[in-house]
């Protein structure tokens, strides 16, 4: 039900353009504004963990599918944006040692831009796969 609403390139950009523009404005953010966080109860609420918080569910409608183009857009679009919050933060809380220099490092960027082309890299692979399997 409602897997073929959205063409694969339709789905690509759906997914794409979120994922890179919101590392782009959360590294532009950062990066002109600086570091700042939320907090909550005294915890600190890193977009990894709130991209984690939107993916899952996004992914449960697309495993199940809808009927509504509009949502089917909407849910790949938080799919792409859910994505760039987790792809931004893997090596920088990995590799270093999470502190706000940390994240403005060259080792963050270029950890987070090579996720970003990976994951955009697999994601054309499969609108290539998949446009060529419904041909």
């Amino acid at each position: 039900m409602g897997s073929n609403i959205l063409s694969r390139r339709e789905t690509f950009m759906a997914i794409f353009l979120p994922m890179t523009g919101t590392v782009l404005s959360i590294r532009a953010f950062h990066h002109l504004l600086g570091v700042h966080h939320v907090y909550i109860s005294g915890h600190i609420v890193r977009h990894l963990f709130s991209g984690v918080l939107l993916l899952i569910p996004s992914a449960f409608v697309v495993a199940f599918g809808t009927p509504y183009r509009w949502l089917a857009i909407l849910i790949r679009m938080t799919i792409g944006i859910s994505s760039g919050m987790i792809l931004d933060e893997i090596v920088f809380l990995i590799v270093t040692q999470g502190g706000d220099n940390d994240y403005l490092s060259g080792i963050s960027l270029g950890g987070s831009a090579a996720f970003i082309f990976l994951a955009t890299l697999m994601l054309w692979i499969l609108s290539v796969v998949f446009e060529n399997k419904n041909s």
